[in-house]
């Protein structure tokens, strides 16, 4: 029998290359007395003696993909399990007849963090063990200190951010012996799928395993008379063989069918989502009244606030402009009290300012609106208005720390409430990423909660719901996710997931985690939150379109890196820009470059420079956000190319009047291509599957049964004619081009000619 003790989608253990740990209050709302837990051939399970955890072991043996079957009475539950891809990797650096006091690694291995790894020292050679699934990774040595790339690797990798660093390479199972899947199409109650170099399919109805009956290469499987009950239910796949499993196949039910017609979707469904982060003091002044400048002669005009209020977002909302651009998901920034005094210091080559509070980070209350942008009633006329326009309203919460003027700080820091300001060896923990990331301090005036203590962890919770509950978000970004502690995650995910059943809704959270998709994914989860936005895939799409040196090769890779780590029909956030990261278009351009030190050069120069090649640059960015697997997310300004340096120059006043045609062009792209998306659930719930991959060119294609997209990018500075071969049955019926590009079908081949710095679509 089924019952819905498993909130949503279990999602999958993976396991790690000794125990593993299973916390089972991450997937059941309720502790439940099960009768047996059992697994595939080769896992060894122990339930601890608090039974809410379980200790996981496996003997080499265990399948890529299996299923952990929990048993209670006539009950029974499936969760995914994923063997570890973790190899053992020996590294060794030789200085040869150089000697240093210190020698470490740090990279994409150890999270950066070069404490995290201890160099031996034999026979004149440092030697270390990494274990890390296959796959590239870029890493730097500390000797005595001081970055350097690896002398004895000739190998590098782009950084992103204008350098290089030594590239560790770690071969994984051959291509031709990886397996594939797809759903090829559904006949009644049936669901066809096409697998190959598969010996065995995994298939979920929701959290309940269901049988797949092989015929050759296809996989047949009936949908459970009991989906007939769900408005909206899910199936999953995955295919495997003894090398190798698939990311999964995921599909929406409505009923007893698969979903065919995207228009059927609701704000519900997650994954539909399309949003717009907008910057609350950055967007649009819909009321003067409210406006209040710190008065403080040390803080530059840049820094302080510039008047957008809720009132603005308010006057969008009605005025269609969301709607406009296909947008459904609009994500506020801050919106609590902040000090009303200068605080922080910038202070490079002369050029000296204090800040305001204007960006909502430093907050002195959990619960109170800002009156700089409004109040209460004013926040919820703007969730009421979007909701009407069906359209999400997400908050972002600021759980790290809090202003050292916060009523809770001044009444508890004596009380061990947060971390401490110095460490061992006296020295400050500011800003230290990596190296104490749960501990760091952002800066002196901004105490990081120690949310270690439950009952720290207990009160800041309830404050985040305090959000859902009065004013009906509908979910949140969460600032600073990896200096957070896990505790907090699961706690607030419990309370968010019981409060899912009271109101039948669904309350999407992401995460801001900079660093590497093994630590990026151990926020994500049935206990934690839904997704991140992936800085990573954000870094590799930015660097190709931009730097001329930089190809598509790099982002072919990050795509399949996220899609190995978080699976194919994720819901991790796309951006197209970013509030602490340069302007696109002043990458695009050639204005700021990558290597420079940005907020100087926001600070220090005008950054003005916005041309043709800079908008179509963009608008490739946008392109590629809007039709690859996750949520598409529009940093406010990217939509028409505003420019600027980093932080505060990349948060200059949006404006709504008088655009000139390259920017009226690129914001009709971006709502072009939005509602595209909206429209084709290949987009939504298709695979992914790269066609070409080279410097300037990258095709590939998003199926979901016989809905397809082909999406074709030329960033090169001349036209090119792009061939592909189509892997579709009869892919020439009724294909329409977006962008009205010149194209030819004949056969499997597909031929575009695409305009310099261009893209196109090819849909049926």
């Amino acid at each position: 029998t089924t019952d819905d003790s498993i909130a949503g989608l279990a999602s999958p253990v993976l396991m790690h290359e000794t125990e593993t740990m299973v916390y089972l209050d991450d997937y059941f709302d309720d502790p439940v007395d099960f009768d047996s837990i059992t697994g595939a051939a080769g896992l060894k399970i122990d339930q601890n003696k608090d039974k809410r955890t379980l200790t996981l072991t496996e003997d080499g043996t265990l399948a890529p993909v299996s299923v952990l079957s929990f048993f209670s009475g006539k009950t029974k539950w499936d969760i995914p399990l994923y063997k570890t891809r973790k190899k053992k990797v020996p590294f060794s650096f030789n200085p040869g007849k150089k000697t240093y006091k210190t020698v470490q690694i740090k990279g994409d291995m150890n999270a950066w963090n070069p404490s995290a790894t201890a160099l031996q020292f034999e026979n004149g050679v440092y030697k270390t063990d990494f274990y890390v699934v296959p796959g590239q990774y870029g890493y730097l040595l500390l000797l005595d200190g001081k970055e350097a790339q690896d002398p004895g690797n000739p190998k590098k990798i782009d950084n992103g951010m204008g350098k290089f660093n030594s590239l560790l390479e770690v071969p994984g199972v051959p291509g031709d012996r990886i397996p594939s899947l797809e759903v090829a199409r559904y006949e009644g109650n049936e669901l066809i799928f096409e697998a190959k170099q598969a010996n065995d399919l995994i298939v979920l109805w929701n959290n309940y395993r269901i049988d797949a009956v092989k015929k050759g290469t296809s996989f047949s499987v009936t949908i459970p008379e009991y989906a007939e009950k769900h408005d909206r239910s899910f199936i999953r796949a995955w295919a495997y063989n003894e090398l190798a499993g698939t990311t999964y196949v995921k599909i929406p039910l409505e009923k007893r069918k698969p979903l065919m017609d995207p228009a059927k979707l609701t704000r519900q469904d997650k994954a539909a989502n399309i949003m717009y982060f907008v910057f609350v003091d950055r967007f649009h002044n819909g009321n003067t009244a409210n406006d209040k400048k710190i008065n403080d002669p040390e803080i530059h005009p840049k820094a302080n606030y510039l008047g957008g209020d809720l009132d603005g977002v308010i006057q969008k909302i009605k005025d269609g402009y969301f709607e406009k651009m296909g947008i459904n998901n609009i994500w506020l920034s801050p919106i609590v009290t902040n000090p009303e005094k200068a605080y922080g210091l910038y202070d490079v080559k002369g050029i000296r300012s204090k800040f305001s509070a204007y960006h909502g980070y430093w907050p002195t209350s959990f619960t109170k609106v800002n009156p700089h942008f409004g109040d209460s009633l004013k926040l919820k006329e703007l969730i009421d208005l979007a909701h009407s326009k069906n359209m999400n309203v997400v908050l972002d919460f600021v759980a790290h720390h809090v202003h050292e003027t916060h009523p809770v700080y001044v009444a508890n820091k004596d009380k061990g409430w947060t971390t401490d300001l110095y460490l061992p060896d006296g020295t400050l923990n500011t800003e230290k990423w990596d190296e104490h990331r749960l501990t760091t301090w952002f800066d002196v005036f901004l105490p990081t909660l120690n949310l270690e203590k439950p009952e720290i962890t207990e009160m800041l919770s309830d404050s985040a719901m305090f959000w859902l509950k009065n004013y009906d978000f509908d979910g949140f970004r969460h600032d600073a996710t990896k200096h957070i502690p896990e505790i907090f995650w699961r706690t607030l995910t419990k309370k968010v997931k019981a409060y899912e059943k009271e109101t039948g809704k669904s309350y999407l959270q992401l995460g801001e985690t900079y660093g590497t998709p093994e630590l990026i994914s151990s926020y994500i989860g049935s206990g934690m939150l839904d997704g991140q936005f992936d800085f990573n895939v954000y870094d590799a799409i930015s660097t190709a379109v931009t730097q001329e040196q930089i190809g598509f090769e790099n982002v072919v890779r990050r795509l399949q890196q996220s899609q190995e780590y978080y699976g194919t029909n994720h819901i991790m956030g796309n951006m197209s820009g970013n509030q602490d990261r340069t302007r696109i278009m002043a990458l695009a351009t050639g204005e700021v470059k990558p290597e420079e030190d940005s907020k100087y050069a926001g600070w220090s120069r005008s950054i003005q420079l916005r041309n043709e090649t800079g908008f179509k640059k963009v608008g490739l960015i946008h392109a590629i956000n809007m039709t690859i697997p996750g949520i598409p997310v529009v940093y406010y300004g990217d939509e028409i190319g505003l420019t600027g340096g980093n932080d505060p120059d990349n948060r200059r006043m949006m404006y709504f009047d008088q655009w000139n045609t390259m920017e009226q062009a690129l914001a009709d792209d971006v709502g072009l291509t939005a509602k595209l998306r909206k429209s084709k659930m290949s987009l939504l719930y298709g695979n992914l599957n790269f066609l070409l991959a080279e410097k300037d060119v990258l095709v590939y294609l998003r199926k979901y049964f016989d809905d397809f997209a082909v999406i074709l990018i030329n960033n090169s500075n001349k036209t090119r004619e792009v061939s592909v071969n189509l892997p579709l049955n009869n892919p020439s019926q009724n294909l329409k081009n977006l962008k009205k590009q010149t194209f030819s079908m004949k056969g499997q081949t597909l031929k575009v000619k695409l305009p310099a710095h261009s893209f196109e679509i090819i849909y049926n």
